[in-house]
């Protein structure tokens, strides 16, 4: 909110446009539009940051038309409607349409609560102006590579890769399982300069040591028994590319010696050969165990660990960046039902606040899995009641977590402000009644 900001009131009424000129004070830049034509130019000639829209013009024979048009210019303007006491069942419409919200000329508190108002608009509009910079910024990570960065740990995770992007050097990724360690490995590949490599990823833990081996070194024709043709490894296919190891914990002892000397001297041989083969591949490995404590154990060597780790990369868990948690619950649902050509139902923001507070031991896998599931099951909206049981249990953790300071007293009351007022259908009267505040105490809460 700046003294630069712009307001358009649209109202015939010389008393009332004169009345809101006096309310909103001097700080801003005010025009007043009478009818609809005249409205629309100024819209387009001022640029207005903010409208104020009376519903009942006489000129205007349905005030919500002239909504939907302001609001299908696809502007940034945020848009108050004025009602009277006889039509303020339109006001709940119009905010379904587009309006950021509403007052009634009848409203005794009006000269004081306009200004706070429209303080709360222009806040809630340069907060969306920020994200969708951000979001700009973050399109082709989020769209290309499946990464969705609003914290500022994903942030500092995605300025570190475009730091190293073009280096050579071997990158440890660590995290739990389900963080997406392997998106991560991919993107750092596809902002490099051995794009035109071939990614060739194999998960470690997955094969039992002799088929790891095999997979991994490649084989020559009979070098044991099936070994029907030679067989190039997943080293040998990831020369002039990027070879990633997944849970690289897991790699048996006697293979890490074999990984050791291939890193120090790029070169190998495949199993059952004689011919040494040079290969020039970047490593990136990932891990979800402490590879600290394995050495102390003797179950991963510490020479391979200083080797890999040359660019060490963690990333958080889902419970310490909520702030991911609403993005990624988009980026899912349109994911799923573009895949799926169906509608994208609407998930409710209570709903949304409820579910970036829990603790997702499973992360991003889980979330994902759990908002297909929500998709399927409710084709249209997503509210509380439509989780699932084992998901609904959680709300008992709600006020341990907030005892246990995971949630600040301004979050928690945040949250259950924003839930009551969803509950009233958006009726920030019944809101402030049931809470016992006042309207500026509600609107700061929801600011």
């Amino acid at each position: 909110m700046s003294p630069n900001n712009k307001i358009l009131i649209i109202e015939d009424s010389e008393m009332w446009s004169e009345n809101f000129r006096n309310w909103i004070g001097n700080y801003y830049e005010i025009k007043v539009a009478g009818e609809k034509t005249e409205a629309l130019a100024l819209c387009s000639s001022l640029g207005p940051d903010l409208i104020i829209l009376d519903l009942g013009l006489p000129q205007i024979s349905d005030g919500l038309g002239l909504l939907d048009d302001l609001v299908r210019r696809g502007q940034d303007y945020q848009i108050i409607v004025v009602t009277s006491y006889e039509e303020h069942q339109y006001a709940l419409e119009a905010q379904r349409r587009g309006a950021y919200s509403y007052f009634s000329k009848g409203d005794d508190t009006l000269e004081e609560e306009l200004p706070n108002l429209i303080k709360q608009a222009l806040k809630m509009q340069q907060l969306e102006r920020e994200n969708k910079e951000l979001r700009s910024k973050l399109e082709q990570n989020i769209r290309f590579d499946n990464i969705v960065a609003v914290s500022k740990q994903m942030q500092q995770v995605l300025a570190t890769i475009e730091t190293i992007k073009n280096s050579v050097e071997p990158v440890l990724i660590t995290g739990e399982s389900g963080v997406g360690k392997e998106v991560i490995a991919r993107h750092i590949f596809k902002q490099s300069s051995r794009l035109n490599g071939n990614f060739i990823a194999i998960n470690c833990g997955a094969l039992p040591a002799n088929l790891l081996e095999s997979e991994l070194f490649g084989y020559e024709k009979g070098a044991f028994t099936g070994a029907a043709k030679t067989t190039r490894g997943k080293i040998e296919l990831a020369d002039e590319g990027t070879l990633f190891l997944d849970e690289i914990g897991d790699m048996p002892p006697e293979l890490q010696v074999k990984l050791l000397r291939v890193l120090e001297s790029k070169q190998f041989f495949r199993l059952g050969g004689e011919k040494e083969i040079s290969v020039n591949f970047r490593l990136i490995s990932a891990t979800n165990q402490p590879l600290a404590e394995l050495i102390k154990e003797d179950k991963f060597r510490e020479d391979l660990f200083y080797r890999i780790n040359v660019i060490p990369i963690h990333i958080p868990a889902l419970r310490e960046r909520p702030d991911d948690i609403p993005a990624m619950i988009e980026h899912f649902a349109e994911k799923f039902c573009r895949e799926n050509d169906i509608p994208k139902p609407k998930f409710k923001n209570r709903l949304i606040a409820f579910l970036s507070h829990l603790p997702w031991e499973g992360n991003s896998r889980e979330l994902e899995n759990t908002v297909k599931r929500l998709i399927l099951t409710n084709p249209q909206q997503v509210d509380m009641e439509n989780l699932p049981p084992d998901i609904l249990e959680e709300t008992d953790n709600f006020l341990d977590k907030a005892l246990a300071n995971e949630l600040s007293l301004e979050a928690v009351s945040r949250i259950y402000v924003k839930m009551v007022l969803e509950q009233k259908k958006g009726n920030k009267k019944e809101a402030c009644k049931l809470l016992d505040i006042n309207y500026r105490t509600l609107m700061s809460k929801l600011g």
